[in-house]
């Protein structure tokens, strides 16, 4: 093998690496993208989740007024 054969293929070689490496990088970044995305949901669901649970304290506490004016008779409003 001649020295001008040998040189084309580590060209080649280098070529094809830096070609895989790149596009590895490239994939890393789209995921990293998909992930911040993903928790930007998640954040959203959790601060759905604490409003939930705000109403769902609301509701007990109105349910608690009901019962008490319900136990001393009086008409309610």
């Amino acid at each position: 093998m001649s020295m001008g054969d040998r040189i084309t293929i580590l060209v080649a070689a280098g070529a094809i690496s830096a070609t895989l490496g790149m596009g590895s990088c490239s994939t890393n970044m789209r995921i990293d993208d998909l992930n911040a995305r993903i928790d930007d949901v998640n954040a959203r669901i959790d601060d759905v989740n604490a409003r939930i649970d705000d109403v769902q304290a609301d509701v007990r506490e109105l349910r608690t007024l009901i019962i008490d004016i319900a136990r001393r008779g009086e008409p309610a409003d």
